[in-house]
């Protein structure tokens, strides 16, 4: 019995991560391509896949141009992707009350519901700019000083609580 679980496990595994990388990815200019993938997961249970894509002929910058696209295994409430990201950028960087407050509200409008299969993917536009797309559809543009590196140091920083998932998205 304990080996059909683990074999059906696998199996559905293996299920949702296909199916994530099925839809079209539109909104990543077509001269940029796949820098590398990785799986995230917390205690044993997988949250979303993530892909990096960045220009063909550059190595990977974090103050460059790039994307990032989380497909979700599982479904999330927007309010926990605001409290989420902001936990950790102030964990990374440190944020005042008043910047946590700033970027929540410029968050809300960002983030949406979110459940397994969708997909949201953020377009480094410049080190003030970040877009965002939810499911393929524009979502909105987010303007903050610095935002770039505050925002994409969760998973492509130094401090980083995934370095191997972040060595892996920058396919090295």
């Amino acid at each position: 019995m304990k080996r059909y679980i683990f074999i059906l496990s696998i199996f559905l595994l293996f299920f949702s991560v296909d199916s994530s990388y099925s839809q079209n990815l539109s909104e990543i200019p077509k001269v940029w391509h796949k820098k590398g993938e990785t799986l995230t997961s917390f205690f044993g249970v997988s949250l979303y896949n993530g892909t990096l894509f960045a220009p063909v002929d550059k190595p990977f910058n974090i103050d460059g141009n790039y994307a990032l696209s989380l497909s979700y295994l599982r479904s999330f409430k927007a309010k926990t992707l605001i409290k989420s990201t902001i936990k950790e950028i102030d964990r990374i960087q440190g944020m005042t009350i008043e910047e946590q407050k700033n970027l929540s509200n410029l968050l809300f409008d960002c983030f949406v519901n979110v459940s397994k299969g969708d997909r949201i993917t953020a377009i480094a536009i410049h080190k003030n700019e970040i877009s965002f797309f939810y499911n393929g559809k524009k979502q909105c543009d987010l303007e903050m000083a610095n935002i770039r590196r505050k925002f994409f140091s969760i998973w492509l920083g130094n401090n980083t609580r995934d370095f191997e998932g972040s060595l892996r998205l920058q396919g090295l």
